[in-house]
């Protein structure tokens, strides 16, 4: 009768482990902050900001690398990989660098319409889609984000 007991016990001790564990959720992408367009004469020009990304889980997560896809315009300008070893904090939000260099090249824009852009204060719509490698409890994991913005590009 006790091993009864005893095996009752351990399995409801499990079962409650179970219950009360919860999976570790991928964390969100909020956005991008502080972006900054500075135009380096009829060249190019820089893209700068925070990539913002918030932590949902009880437990500290580590942000490995970013993998992101730059498009203006619908078309896509540059491929952007980065390693990291950022930790954020449980339930807060963690920011990462951005900063991108485009030529005129990149652009697939003229000197002509480049010049026509920037004096008409033309905005342009920038989209960053790509995917954040997380490390949570030892595992690794990818979060996939899409975010676009309107960004004014003036000289």
């Amino acid at each position: 009768m006790n091993r009864l007991w005893t095996r009752w016990i351990w399995i409801l001790g499990v079962w409650a482990m179970a219950v009360a564990c919860k999976a570790p959720e991928a964390p969100d992408f909020q956005g991008v902050r502080n972006m900054k367009v500075d135009v380096q004469g009829l060249s190019g020009a820089r893209i700068n900001g925070d990539a913002v990304f918030f932590n949902p889980n009880d437990r500290k997560i580590t942000l490995k690398n970013v993998d992101v896809e730059i498009s203006v315009e619908g078309k896509k300008v540059k491929d952007i990989a980065r390693e990291f070893d950022i930790t954020a904090e449980p339930n807060s939000e963690v920011t990462v660098p951005i900063d991108v260099t485009l030529t005129l090249q990149d652009l697939n824009m003229n000197l002509l319409s480049t010049a026509m852009s920037m004096l008409n204060g033309e905005e342009k719509k920038i989209r960053y889609k790509g995917k954040a490698r997380v490390k949570m409890y030892g595992f690794s994991f990818n979060v996939p984000f899409d975010y676009e913005d309107d960004v004014t590009i003036s000289l």
